[in-house]
């Protein structure tokens, strides 16, 4: 800690303990602090426990010899700052605190160099240590009655005047999920789960392309194909021609005719694609923030859950899948995006009758179900199902702002595209 940090601290600390009012009502992370952090710390307990604050309640709380009061009592008589220049303090203080973490990373990704760790691992300690500087910054998390009114009136009047479009939310292209679920909200995380084959990239395909083709600015992190291969996903879906076909040039004039047509309609999208396989998802993080930064973003997918890495392993699955999906919805808050993420089923969904996905069957569900805004369970039906009568299904297992139902689409598996069907919408089962 650098003399002035220490002497801003103790400025602090005093201004508070001559105006405790200011305790609740500044904005002050104790993690700024170094000398003086469990002084913050138990004025802040005290004050959120309805305590007054004074030199003796606060030497009470940290506990410890007379000392500490003395010290306290000193601080209180000894060390002179004004409270009205006192958010100038807090700012100063919270400079100091960025660039020392910052210099601290610096220094750790040095040693882990000279320690022959693998750059990629550097790289994502320091992209770690970087977002947790950034991901607060100017923005306000603190609202009193008025200010949280006029945040409610200015959004009712953005969705009263895109009533007549459909609504404020980006649409999927299925008609009765975005009734549901009022579209693709910011700052919603999604999942979307299915067992192997069932189409859950070409859901997210299928998503994008339509949200694209309205002209939003959409993002694909793909860690499973390359970018060639997402590619002709769309391609195949925007010109109507066979997947395989595509894939083997076994094209005809009107083929050709149609590839001409879709590749036009395709180049003029307003899409980013990242399509490193084993990327971390504080590298995925900083790559959404640079989307935003030029020229924006409007949603992500991200395919696929399960694939994502936390920077550095704890070696428990479960562990690193919860980080993963906090961070994720992080995103989606600090963006202000829809965040659409694929995710895998466990087996236990083929070894049962009814073969219908439920909430549980998500790997490493318990986090997963926490935090998602939305879960949507593909399903479509097989052969002997089909004849009966069965029809692909979009299940609405988890609805944070409306009803959870069953929603039936039609799947193209020739161009791999999730398509709507009208008056699909069974609410409840």
């Amino acid at each position: 800690m650098s003399a002035k940090a220490n002497q801003l601290e103790e400025i602090i600390v005093s201004v508070l303990l001559n105006n405790p009012d200011k305790i609740l009502t500044s904005p002050l992370e104790a993690r700024w602090f170094g000398k003086c952090r469990r002084i913050i710390e138990a004025m802040q307990s005290l004050a959120a426990s309805g305590v007054t604050v004074d030199a003796f309640s606060v030497a009470d709380k940290i506990g410890g010899d007379d000392g500490v009061l003395s010290r306290i009592a000193e601080i209180q008589v000894s060390v002179f700052g004004s409270k009205h220049n006192f958010d100038k303090y807090v700012s100063d203080l919270r400079v100091l605190f960025e660039s020392r973490t910052i210099g601290d990373a610096l220094h750790k990704a040095q040693q882990d160099i000279a320690n022959h760790e693998p750059p990629s691992a550097v790289l994502s300690g320091l992209i770690s240590e970087s977002m947790k500087l950034v991901d607060a910054e100017g923005k306000n998390f603190n609202y009193n009655a008025k200010e949280s009114m006029r945040c409610f009136v200015e959004k009712l009047e953005e969705i009263y005047d895109a009533k007549e479009t459909g609504g404020t939310g980006l649409k999927t292209g299925i008609n009765a999920l975005d009734k549901s679920m009022g579209g693709m909200q910011p700052s919603d995380l999604t999942i979307v789960g299915a067992r192997p084959g069932v189409g859950k990239t070409s859901f997210a395909v299928s998503v994008l392309r339509n949200i694209a083709k309205t002209g939003k600015r959409v993002g694909f992190f793909s860690t499973e194909m390359s970018v060639f291969q997402v590619m002709g996903r769309f391609t195949s879906m925007e010109a109507n021609i066979n997947a395989h076909k595509l894939r083997h040039a076994d094209l005809d004039e009107l083929d050709y005719s149609r590839l001409t047509a879709a590749t036009g309609i395709i180049t003029n999208f307003n899409m980013r694609i990242c399509d490193k396989p084993a990327i971390t998802i504080g590298e995925l993080a900083m790559q959404a923030r640079a989307w935003a930064a030029d020229g924006g973003i409007d949603v992500i997918a991200v395919d696929y859950l399960t694939r994502l890495r936390i920077d550095k392993p704890s070696g428990n699955q479960n562990l690193d899948v919860g980080v993963i999906v906090t961070e994720l919805k992080n995103i989606a808050r600090n963006l202000n995006i829809p965040v659409i993420v694929l995710a895998q089923l466990n087996r236990q969904v083929s070894n049962r009758k009814d073969k219908l996905p439920i909430m549980s069957d998500l790997r490493d569900s318990g986090i997963i179900e926490q935090e998602a805004d939305q879960i949507l369970m593909l399903y479509r039906p097989d052969e002997e199902e089909e004849k009966e009568g069965g029809t692909p299904m979009v299940i609405l297992e988890k609805n944070r702002h409306g009803e959870c139902g069953i929603v039936r689409c039609d799947f193209e598996p020739s161009t791999m595209c999730w398509r709507d069907k009208f008056d699909n919408y069974q609410a409840g089962y």
